[in-house]
């Protein structure tokens, strides 16, 4: 895969727009969740609740899938995808019969140093298509613990880390992976994944994170040094 241009501070960012990617798809059904449920079914559902709630929110998204099909895209297409689009966040959705509550990851990739900075007469340097979620790693973490909070303030518990997941190490965004895991319930064992309820809860404490993720973003840009209004 050639490499990429560098994340750039002029980059264009569609603060509107948020890059969902349902993982697995066709032949490849994930892992199986009891009951004849594969994965890939759990993604897509979760994507299309997902959809639903951001859309009244205000916001725009995109889907690297949108129905079962036969030849779904490549991890490298979805990253393709989610890049040209320069998203305010990519979500790739995942589902799992072990542990509990949500799990959020980040890449493993470390940032760049910070003396590695941009702007002008800065050199170019080509991003390696393995590397690009380098410069926004931080931008990443700090995403998926707004995720994690406002989980929590629904009592919906969220584990957050840091793994190999395709394709977070090649978005040129602020990207976690979300996998969908059982949630307690005391008394009567645990609800699973493939609850219509416990899903759709999911995507509204989802959105209410990505809404505020918006607004800090907004804020911040407006009172960066030379935004119309900020500091000079």
């Amino acid at each position: 895969m050639p490499a990429q241009s560098p994340p750039s501070s002029a980059r264009a960012v569609n603060q509107n727009l948020v890059v969902l990617d349902p993982a697995h798809g066709g032949p490849d059904n994930g892992a199986a969740l009891g009951e004849g449920a594969f994965e890939k079914n759990v993604d897509l559902a979760l994507a299309e609740r997902l959809k639903t709630a951001l859309t009244a929110a205000g916001f725009t998204v995109i889907e690297t899938r949108v129905a079962e099909t036969n030849d779904p895209l490549t991890t490298d297409q979805r990253a393709e995808i989610a890049n040209r689009a320069h998203a305010i966040a990519c979500l790739v959705l995942h589902a799992t019969t072990t542990g509990f509550g949500l799990h959020l990851y980040t890449s493993t990739l470390q940032p760049p140093p910070a003396e590695a900075g941009e702007g002008i007469g800065a050199p170019f340097v080509p991003v390696s298509w393995e590397t690009a979620q380098a410069g926004f790693v931080q931008q990443s973490e700090d995403l998926a613990n707004r995720l994690s909070s406002a989980l929590g303030n629904s009592h919906l518990p969220s584990l957050v880390g840091r793994a190999p997941v395709r394709p977070l190490d090649s978005l040129m965004c602020p990207a976690v992976a979300v996998e969908l895991a059982p949630l307690p319930a005391p008394g009567v064992g645990a609800t699973p994944v493939t609850d219509p309820s416990y899903q759709q809860q999911v995507a509204v404490n989802l959105t209410a994170a990505l809404k505020a993720w918006r607004d800090s973003r907004a804020q911040q840009a407006s009172t960066a040094p030379g935004a119309l209004g900020g500091p000079q």
